[in-house]
């Protein structure tokens, strides 16, 4: 969904030429939709050659933050014996997202994915935000759980990501083990809150426009050429391709 926000913009006499645009991200690593939404508009910017002119900050937005921590189930068997899936449509959504995901570098393995607690992950996202790596790991943190089937509830196989993109695996360890970052996310949750998010992915941009699901690539473009010019757009558009917080996807 495209809104404007227009109560929320601050007055700025800079023009878009001198800063960069800011796009702020509520996602959760175990969204399918989240990851194609991120793939979406990095093609954008990449496509616009706007790289020095957009700066993404991640934002944390748990789907099930009442799951149990230090554990998971498959996901399949969260979907059909939790929360009342028929099988056969659980089997026609994966599809369709892997057919999707394939057309943005995404190899989807949902036979080997698990439902876990997400707040570990988005606590080391959170510290990555202070080394300049959020982007990397939330990348890395992804593609482990969609393509690879790592279990992501295990600590062990976080600080292995974590070590993948160049961050200190020791920090690593000392978060895990303390609460450290986990008001960050409270303060993202929170956020979201106020703003009426119910589902992710969600694009808020220059804090005036938002963008909620992984709309088509067009809307995205639109957007951020828009956000650039200093325009801010316009119309509605009916949201898809989200992640609400009972795990229905649509």
């Amino acid at each position: 969904m495209l809104l404007n926000i227009g109560s929320m913009a601050q007055s700025n006499t800079t023009t878009m030429q001198d800063k960069k645009i800011t796009i702020e991200i509520w996602s959760d690593i175990v969204c399918p939709f989240c990851y194609l939404g991120k793939k979406k508009i990095e093609g954008v910017i990449k496509k616009l050659k706007a790289e020095d002119k957009v700066e993404i900050i991640w934002r944390s937005f748990q789907l099930d933050p009442s799951f149990p921590k230090d554990t998971s189930i498959s996901t399949n068997e969260y979907l059909v014996n939790r929360k009342g899936y028929p099988q056969a449509q659980v089997n026609m959504m994966t599809a369709q997202l892997v057919e999707q995901g394939k057309q943005y570098g995404i190899d989807f393995k949902f036979e080997k994915a698990h439902s876990f607690n997400t707040i570990y992950a988005h606590r080391l996202i959170q510290w990555a935000k202070e080394e300049d790596k959020a982007n990397e790991l939330k990348e890395a943190l992804m593609l482990s759980y969609f393509s690879n089937g790592n279990n992501l509830s295990i600590k062990d196989s976080l600080v292995s990501i974590v070590k993948k993109v160049g961050l200190d695996t020791l920090k690593a360890q000392e978060i895990l083990a303390s609460n450290d970052y986990t008001e960050n996310v409270k303060v993202d949750t929170y956020k979201a809150q106020q703003l009426g998010i119910g589902g992710v992915p969600y694009f808020l941009i220059n804090n005036t426009a938002a963008i909620s699901g992984a709309q088509n690539d067009m809307v995205f473009e639109n957007a951020i050429v828009n956000a650039i010019k200093k325009i801010a757009p316009s119309g509605n558009i009916n949201p898809k391709g989200v992640c609400i917080p009972n795990k229905e996807c649509n």
